[in-house]
């Protein structure tokens, strides 16, 4: 499969599958990370959009953005690669069918299934817009359907500016035919399309002189059921002042326009029904691709909903569940297997301390924690300091990333890193924290604050707790069970007992009363001299209600002490 990828490069970490697609701005394949087991979809970037630098400039401010959007309706963005070789997404690999195929195999979805469709498309619209990002060049082979009827939109931001009209000619408005930039007024005209294409099987416009089409010909509205007629006029209004103001605005007219036409449990039925087109899709042959356009194409940034009133709140909560499905899901597979990287020297067996007391009982899996633990914090010790990274997410509310350099200083550690959360605190931010107290630099001053409490100190407190090597040792002291597989340690802990553990108790009595896990499971791996390298942590279930800790340690050596900015 290597070889089959742009100019012969491929992301390292990663074991290629399957060519899933491509188009003008790429090639997509089903890849698996070779670390931790997880199947993602890396898409390779053209060689020509690899190489244009304004395209390049404008999408790693993208990809920062979409790196910390979750949101059910839009596909997570983990990472963007750039090398001397190439560029490439890594990207949540969704099990589905897109809108393109469906369309082909099952013709027309019906009423119901088409304003479900629309529905999603907004919710991940609203929450882009949010963050002002915008697609951009939306058409049906960009939108997902999973096996749950959700909506999932991708390859935001992967068009040139300039060139979306090129990209999707028969979703572009009138306004980006005249060299507009893209909006979020050229963003619901595209779904709005799309979403005409789902009612009848095919674009509002097509044939020759589709700017001319776009600009001029009359909205075919009558082609569509009466009571979605108004939905159509308002999506595709000639002029972008005309139609909804926002997404969310727009998501509150169709709620209103579907359950007069349809009642109120017309979007469960919606759902089900597209649940059952794209199964059926996905039976059939992939249909043969539309003729490329003579430019290159690419797509906008992430999207999500943020609505008010009861019914756009139902829909946010229905969208929560399912990102607490996916999150389940895509951790479950984390480090399966035990596989570890090639080239990499495994830790031997630590051997058990010779006593010529009884010796304790070993956790299921016969590792003994207390000799690994000694070897871990002496390594650690001669060399204190390290890059690190962290993130936590999951269902309950506790999201937290981190990026840095950390050293252990007398025991405790302490970190100059980029600090990002939940909430108020999701902005990135510049921090330091030393022992109990986070410093932010605020323009041209640094703000101290004590951990804890909400916001940011509350983000770091986690980060502190969670990317520690204390944190690790912990679950391994703890453990009920405990095996090795080459350089991974992997194993369960009981949460009532890592609640005592000094340190990082309150990090996993947290994980643990949010998800009602009595069991943390966790995977480490550690390098040739017993330091951690990569780990994982779930409280709960793979597949439900759980939250999950990420992170990684590289260049372990001795650094300087970190010290407080003043």
């Amino acid at each position: 499969m290597a070889s089959t990828v742009v100019n012969g490069w491929t992301v390292p970490g990663f074991t290629h599958e399957r060519e899933l697609g491509g188009g003008a701005s790429g090639r997509v394949v089903l890849a698996v990370d070779d670390m931790t087991g997880t199947r993602v979809a890396i898409k390779y970037l053209d060689t020509a959009l690899g190489a244009d630098e304004a395209f390049l400039a404008r999408f790693r401010v993208a990809a920062r953005g979409l790196s910390q959007l979750e949101d059910p309706n839009v596909v997570d963005l983990y990472d963007f690669v750039e090398t001397a070789d190439g560029a490439a997404l890594v990207m949540q690999y969704v099990e589905g069918v897109s809108l393109r195929r469906m369309i082909a195999a099952q013709g027309p979805s019906g009423p119901l299934a088409a304003l479900s469709m629309l529905g999603g498309m907004l919710l991940g619209l609203a929450v882009a817009h949010e963050h002002d990002l915008v697609h951009g060049a939306m058409r049906p082979a960009n939108i997902l359907v999973d096996g749950e009827g959700n909506a999932r939109l991708t390859d935001f931001a992967t068009a040139p500016a300039g060139t979306e009209a090129q990209q999707a000619p028969q979703y572009a408005a009138p306004e980006l035919w005249d060299g507009e930039p893209a909006t979020v007024a050229t963003d619901l005209y595209a779904a709005t399309a799309i979403f005409y294409e789902c009612l009848t099987g095919r674009p509002p416009y097509a044939g020759r002189n589709m700017a001319r089409q776009h600009r001029e010909a009359p909205i075919p509205a009558e082609e569509v059921p009466g009571p979605l007629r108004d939905l159509i006029h308002q999506g595709l209004a000639k002029e972008p002042e005309e139609r909804p103001k926002s997404a969310a605005d727009f998501l509150g007219a169709l709620e209103d326009a579907a359950v007069s036409a349809y009642g109120p449990s017309w979007e469960a039925q919606g759902r089900g029904r597209l649940t059952e087109l794209a199964a059926q899709a996905a039976q059939q042959p992939e249909p043969p691709k539309p003729k490329p356009s003579r430019s290159s194409g690419r797509t906008p940034v992430v999207a999500g909903a943020q609505g008010g009133g009861r019914s756009r709140t139902r829909w946010v909560v229905a969208a929560v569940a399912v990102v607490v499905a996916a999150a389940g899901a895509g951790a479950a597979v984390l480090f399966k297997g035990g596989t570890s990287l090639s080239g990499d020297k495994e830790p031997p067996e630590p051997t058990p301390a010779q006593s010529s007391s009884p010796q304790p009982t070993l956790p299921v899996g016969g590792v003994d924690p207390a000799p690994l633990v000694a070897r871990i914090d002496q390594a650690v010790a001669k060399t204190p300091g390290a890059a690190f990274s962290y993130r936590q997410t999951g269902c309950c509310g506790f999201a937290a990333t981190g990026k840095g350099t950390m050293v252990v200083q007398g025991g405790n550690p302490s970190y100059t890193l980029t600090l990002a959360g939940a909430g108020a605190s999701r902005k990135p931010v510049r921090a330091v924290i030393v022992q109990d107290r986070l410093y932010v630099r605020a323009g041209k001053k640094w703000r101290a604050s004590p951990l804890g409490g909400r916001g940011y100190p509350a983000v770091a407190d986690q980060v502190r707790m969670g990317g520690s090597v204390a944190s690790l040792t912990a679950l391994m002291r703890s453990a009920t069970r405990l095996s090795k597989s080459g350089a991974i340690y992997e194993g369960e802990a009981p949460a009532a007992k890592l609640t005592e553990a000094p340190g990082v108790g309150p990090l996993y009595a947290q994980m643990a009363q949010a998800t009602g896990a009595q069991q943390i499971a966790f995977a480490v791996k550690l390098d040739a001299d017993f330091r951690p390298v990569k780990f994982w942590v779930r409280a709960g279930p793979e597949k439900g209600r759980n939250e999950m800790q990420r992170g990684s340690f590289s260049g372990w050596t001795r650094k300087p002490p970190i010290k407080a900015p003043h």
